[in-house]
Formats: structure tokens, sequence, C-alpha cells
């Protein structure tokens, strides 16, 4: 695993984390807000990829059209994992 992979990795489990710790709806504005409070990256592509991702593997809902999406967590009831 490189060390851009295990970095990725590592901000993927640290936003699941606080998806899991405060839910609600989680825009790639939200994600940016967060990270500027964590020293994360603050690039809305980044966010955007990173909650697509998070989607992509199970964890999150994806909600509206492309310019006004936003994620939930998953819950048991929906089929989470």
């Amino acid at each position: 695993m490189s060390v851009s992979t295990s970095s990725r990795e590592q901000r993927l489990a640290q936003l699941l984390d606080t998806i899991r710790t405060h839910g609600g709806r989680w825009t790639s504005g939200r994600v940016q807000d967060l990270r500027r409070l964590t020293g994360g990256p603050t690039q809305r592509g980044t966010a955007s990829r990173d909650l697509a991702e998070l989607n992509r593997r199970g964890h999150l809902n994806q909600h509206g059209p492309e310019d006004g999406r936003f994620y939930t967590l998953k819950t048991r009831k929906d089929g989470a994992l």
C-alpha cells in the first residue's frame, strides 16, 4: 500500500467516524468545513470523491441531483454493511 493510498484510507475512516458521530446530511461543503477545522485537505473535488467512495463502499446513501447532492449514513434498515 502506498503512502497516498494509506493516507486516503485514513482520511476516509476519519470522515466515516465523524459522520457516524454527528449524523445528518453531508455535502462536499460540510466536509470542507470539517477539514478546515481539522487540518485536512479542503478541495471540493476531494470532499466529493471521498463522499462518493463511502457511498460506493456501502456506508452512505446518496440523495438529490448532482448539483444538490448530499449523503446520509446508511442504517441497518437501509442494508448497511
